[in-house]
């Protein structure tokens, strides 16, 4: 069957959506379907006529349907063009904080749904949606044991934050070694973070790379609830800074409290990723 896939982020220079991208690739491929169309990540541009001949519209959810923002409003009627047209629809791997839908029913109806994180669930149910709440995708396994470790020279190391996020820049004052989403591979960032004492980031994907390598972290709010959302889903009390005061406390518990990073790792151990199969068995 043929796949259209929206909110493609394969050229979005972040290994964080490079990461999630090649997991739902695999995914696709693995399940048996063939991709025949592409809309790229912050383009309004649709190939109509590979748009018309897929028999499943794929929404790649990631941190755009939020906020009533134009980039969720334009995915949202993008389902609507899937379903007057009778295809199956999947949105995968999705923020959800939405506000305002075209329709109050929105989400009803699809193949598949999935989110990252219960407040994402939350809001989809209030459009109809039926969640499935999943691992984000750069957090997929396979593709996470051949990275290769950078060189630290401080035992801190310090991440990106969003330029949207609610503190800007928080960390700027920090010494450590930098490592942000940019420029590096992430199964790179995950092996590099397995040596790192400590990981100061206000990034969804930093968050996350820091729980799957199983070292404490300090983090601010990004544009979205997505990093809060992520870490009351796991039920341990880490904290997320909302002030520039709260950040050198939270880096005293975390150092105090190294267990607790790693049950978050096991945490992350215990739950699943999009797979080949339930994308098989729902489409």
């Amino acid at each position: 069957m043929n796949v259209f896939l929206a909110n493609d982020t394969s050229d979005v220079p972040h290994a964080g959506c490079k990461a999630v991208m090649r997991s739902l690739t695999a995914a696709i491929a693995g399940a048996g379907l063939v991709v025949t169309g592409r809309h790229a990540n912050g383009t309004r541009d649709i190939d109509a006529a590979a748009f018309d001949a897929a028999d499943i519209l794929m929404i790649n959810g990631e941190g755009t349907i939020h906020h009533s923002g134009p980039r969720a409003r334009f995915l949202l009627s993008l389902i609507q063009r899937g379903k007057r047209q009778g295809k199956r629809v999947a949105v995968v791997n999705a923020l959800f904080q939405q506000y305002d839908a075209p329709a109050d029913d929105i989400l009803a109806g699809l193949a598949l749904l999935t989110v990252r994180e219960p407040r994402s669930a939350a809001f989809a149910r209030r459009f109809g949606g039926a969640p499935v709440t999943l691992l984000d995708s750069a957090a997929d396994p396979a593709f996470l044991s051949k990275g290769k470790p950078r060189k630290l020279t401080h035992g801190r190391v310090i991440g990106g934050a969003h330029h949207h996020g609610l503190i800007p820049a928080p960390f700027a004052e920090w010494e450590g070694d930098r490592l942000t989403m940019r420029g590096t591979a992430y199964e790179d960032i995950v092996a590099t973070l397995r040596g790192a004492e400590i990981y100061l980031t206000a990034q969804h994907h930093g968050v996350y790379a820091a729980a799957l390598a199983g070292c404490p972290f300090v983090t601010t709010p990004s544009n979205s609830h997505k990093i809060e959302a992520f870490i009351d889903w796991t039920g341990l009390p880490i904290p997320v800074c909302m002030r520039l005061d709260e950040i050198k406390p939270a880096m005293s518990f975390a150092l105090k409290n190294r267990a607790m990073y790693a049950e978050l790792q096991d945490f992350l151990r215990a739950q699943s990723v999009l797979t080949p199969a339930m994308l098989a068995a729902a489409l």
